[in-house]
């Protein structure tokens, strides 16, 4: 065993790094060492004394290897193993070692399970049905109606549903055809809650009625692309530009999502599911993100049989401290199939008791012979 396997092993004892890895990470090394002009420890400086210009992204480094240590060089060499055997995302610790087993599953049956195929004239079917919660205030009235009691400055939440669809063409220059429902009341919790379930729903009825809209090659009137994975500034379905190796993927979600999210972790878990849930990734590049959340520190298994809209499978998430709320997703690891997402609060706040699911979206993708020109659908 070579010492970068070595360095390397002090983490994870079931994978070495490719001949061709520890290539580019010597070569690294030598080419960092062969870019510095060394000076003669202790010698005395002079006119003639040589340095290498310090270019401004070292401005840390004041002297070219004068004083350089037996600890300066293995730091220096861990940096560059870091950076070009490992990744920026190599020193995680990755997720509790069940949750990485059962992802790695899914990843390995993803692939075994061919997308499905959408013929001439045919689309890519893709029906999302979610819960999402509400906070805010009561009006004046409803809260007066309920009891002097109440201060209409208190929040108050509850959960209301959403039922969206999209079709996307064989021929995905055609027309995308997009269908959004209006919300309803899912559930309520007292009173309260349910004067601001009937205050809401008012709302989106007048503002927020059922639409049906084409978007030509699936971008819409502003110029985003439907779907896909927010590429830092967008959407983009041009999955080909990422990588499927995990640790590769995961470095480059780090970095799309910048400073972004309650934490660099949580936030990258929150971009993989939110690209698996609409329903347009690839079989390779779902078994890349699988494998890419397995990689991610604080992941792990929070129940065994979870069911989200009349499906089951495993949760898998990671809790986030700062708003003490989890962040599931749930997937079938026997097929690979991802069946949604959820957030539970552990803590309970406004109308929510402690344990709520918060919001969850369920995901379902079928192939179909046409699309709708109205919002039928909606009443269904």
């Amino acid at each position: 065993m070579d010492e970068l396997t070595l360095l390397r092993n002090t983490r994870d004892h079931t994978r070495e790094p490719s001949p061709e890895t520890l290539a580019r990470g010597r070569a690294a090394l030598f080419a960092r060492i062969d870019s510095e002009t060394p000076v003669t420890l202790f010698a005395p400086l002079g006119d003639d004394t040589a340095f290498t210009p310090i270019k401004a992204r070292r401005r840390r480094r004041t002297v070219a290897w004068a004083g350089f240590s037996a600890l300066g060089a293995a730091s220096v060499t861990v940096a560059l193993v870091a950076t070009n055997v490992l990744g920026f995302a190599g020193w995680n610790g990755g997720a509790d070692p069940a949750a990485a087993s059962a992802l790695h599953s899914a990843a390995a049956a993803t692939m075994k399970v061919s997308d499905p195929v959408v013929g001439p004239g045919q689309y890519l079917f893709i029906r999302t049905d979610g819960v999402f919660g509400i906070v805010g205030t009561l009006e004046e009235e409803d809260a007066e109606r309920l009891g002097d009691e109440i201060r209409p400055s208190d929040d108050v939440s509850a959960l209301e549903k959403t039922h969206d669809e999209l079709y996307v063409p064989a021929d995905r220059s055609d027309d995308w055809v997009s269908i959004r429902c209006t919300r309803t009341p899912f559930q309520s919790f007292g009173p309260r809650s349910e004067a601001f379930a009937e205050q809401e729903t008012a709302a989106h009825e007048e503002y927020e009625p059922d639409t049906i809209r084409r978007f030509p090659g699936g971008i819409t009137f502003s110029g985003v692309t439907i779907g896909g994975y927010h590429d830092g500034l967008h959407s983009s379905d041009d999955y080909d530009a990422l990588p499927r190796d995990p640790r590769r993927l995961l470095d480059k979600i780090y970095e799309l999502n910048g400073n972004s999210g309650q934490s660099r972790d949580g936030q990258a878990l929150e971009w993989i599911t939110s690209a698996l849930e609409q329903g347009t990734a690839p079989a390779d590049f779902r078994a890349a993100l699988y494998k890419a959340a397995a990689e991610i520190p604080g992941v792990e298994i929070t129940e065994d049989q979870a069911t989200l809209n009349g499906r089951t499978g495993i949760a898998i998430g990671r809790l986030e401290t700062a708003d003490n709320v989890r962040y599931d997703l749930i997937i079938d690891p026997e097929t690979g199939q991802f069946i949604g997402e959820r957030e539970v609060t552990l803590d309970g706040y406004a109308s929510f008791p402690a344990g709520t699911a918060r919001s969850w979206t369920a995901v379902t993708t079928t192939v179909v012979t046409s699309a709708p020109t109205d919002v039928a659908t909606c009443n269904e």
